[in-house]
């Protein structure tokens, strides 16, 4: 790695084979390509090439995207009024279409996707660790279209704004999708681009599913247009188990994993995390990860954890979670997430439901757990208190059982409460136990009334609160009456 520092040094493009009979004459291309691959990402260079040889070329410093307030709101109408919606719905049908070569709507093809969603569905909510959804045949992919491909394509397009609200998004971005399915995070990145004409980016994806292959070059060769920036390059075979030994681009900008961990469901929390620390090494220096899982307890719940094993020096976590005071999260169990807008059901899936168990076949909701990680010390709040400052470390409410407090934390969850309560997740990283911010709807107050409004992952405080113990959820509430104070410290973007 020495001697290819050195040649990088005084070369911005060159022959890998070139440098191979100069300075390893023994090596075969391949296997010196997949193992450059950190030192390429690390020195920014990229690549392009066959076996025969490959060229390596330097990638210049690229700066982040900046949308103005009015283009962000532009982009977050545009996402919830479906602009780009109509046209999934379209090429979906016809995909069904040219695969079955019947009527996307034929009563046939309808049942056959039926029972797809209905063999997922019971494969996904298994309790078994030797729960697998498999790909392989071509209806596996239909109902995979029809059921989970609309949220999906959506869920994606309100995260890779968030991303760009944050920063980490160069105008010319190069985003690798592991395990891209039929590609709709792909789709998603097209959908933004095409009202962004200052953006493009080259589009990478990981896939091990043969029937995906074929669905993801239909969708991607006709959903971007020509003015929408973007090259896709053909899908990459391979799992991510096996990243290491896998020929991946360099100098990534972004990487996706969306609902792809999940399905590991014989590793471990911890084991799943060296996956993780893998594929960061061919991020960019200012490259980002993001990792995407359903919200439901289970899943959500082991994304933390794997999170949790991941970082480190090398690797560390930039939103939603903030850690007050830069401690490392203590919570033994976090169940957060994030709700948008639902979207309205396509087509295909009302032909499905049909007059009866409608319920089976619409999906419609968008919630998400999701994580950010990068290789330095970014974080979406750079925040600390006030040396001296007094307030109450949500590790400390034991002590303060019964009594009211000033404390600061972060908004994890949306409205969880009822018609009675308002209840919100809050959590500061310090708490091993779960923390809930309760405001009554009778103790709603000009004070306190900024609670119900401020985006996930916010940092807000709260003063004047009570401090009490749910025994039955082993919880710690914070609880808000109409002369509680509530301050917003860091607001996230919606």
């Amino acid at each position: 790695m020495e001697k290819f520092e050195s040649y990088a040094r005084f070369h911005h493009e060159f022959s890998l084979r070139d440098f191979r009979n100069r300075c390893c004459p023994e090596e075969e291309l391949g296997p010196l390509l997949v193992a450059l691959l950190p030192t390429l990402s690390r020195l920014s260079f990229g690549w392009r090439g066959t076996g025969r040889d490959y060229w390596v070329f330097g990638i210049s410093p690229r700066k982040p995207l900046i949308l103005s307030p009015s283009s962000a709101l532009a982009l977050t109408g545009q996402i919830r009024q479906g602009l780009e919606f109509e046209r999934l719905q379209d090429l979906t049908q016809h995909y069904i279409e040219n695969k079955t070569g019947k009527s996307w709507d034929d009563p046939l093809v309808l049942q056959r996707i039926r029972t797809g969603i209905m063999q997922q569905k019971g494969q996904y909510w298994s309790g078994k660790d030797s729960r697998r959804i498999v790909y392989r045949k071509g209806y596996a992919v239909l109902a995979y279209l029809a059921y989970h491909a609309p949220v999906y394509f959506t869920q994606f397009q309100y995260a890779f704004l968030m991303l760009i609200k944050d920063g980490l998004i160069p105008h010319n971005a190069r985003i690798l999708d592991i395990g891209s399915g039929p590609g709709v995070v792909s789709l998603a990145i097209s959908a933004i681009s095409r009202a962004l004409p200052e953006f493009s980016a080259e589009l990478f994806a990981l896939e091990r599913s043969e029937e995906f292959h074929e669905c993801y070059r239909y969708f991607i060769s006709q959903f971007p247009g020509k003015e929408s920036g973007i090259t896709a390059y053909p899908v990459i075979n391979g799992d991510l188990r096996d990243i290491k030994t896998l020929l991946l681009p360099s100098s990534v900008d972004l990487i996706v994993l969306q609902n792809v961990t999940n399905e590991l469901v014989q590793e471990t929390p911890e084991q799943r995390s060296e996956y993780l620390k893998q594929a960061s090494r061919i991020l960019a220096p200012n490259g980002c990860m993001i990792i995407i899982e359903p919200a439901e307890l289970r899943n959500s719940t082991e994304l933390r954890k794997m999170v949790r094993a991941a970082t480190g020096p090398d690797l560390q976590i930039h939103s939603p979670c903030t850690s007050i005071g830069k401690r490392r999260c203590a919570a033994e169990q976090c169940w957060s997430f994030v709700q948008k807008p639902s979207i309205p059901p396509t087509r295909l899936m009302q032909a499905l439901a049909g007059d009866h168990d409608a319920f089976r076949f619409l999906n419609t909701d968008i919630k998400f757990s999701y994580a950010v990680l990068v290789k330095d010390d970014r974080k979406r709040h750079c925040f600390s208190p006030e040396r001296g400052s007094s307030f109450t470390r949500l590790s400390s409410l034991s002590r303060m059982l019964g009594k009211k407090v000033r404390v600061i934390g972060a908004l994890m969850s949306g409205d969880l409460g009822d018609r009675r309560n308002h209840v919100f997740l809050f959590c500061d990283g310090t708490s091993r136990q779960p923390v809930y911010a309760i405001l009554p709807h009778f103790h709603v107050s000009p004070m306190n009334q900024e609670l119900l409004t401020l985006p996930y992952s916010s940092i807000l405080e709260i003063t004047d609160a009570l401090v009490r113990f749910n025994k039955k959820y082993r919880s710690w509430n914070i609880f808000l009456t109409r002369n509680s104070f509530v301050t917003p410290v860091c607001r996230a973007s919606d």
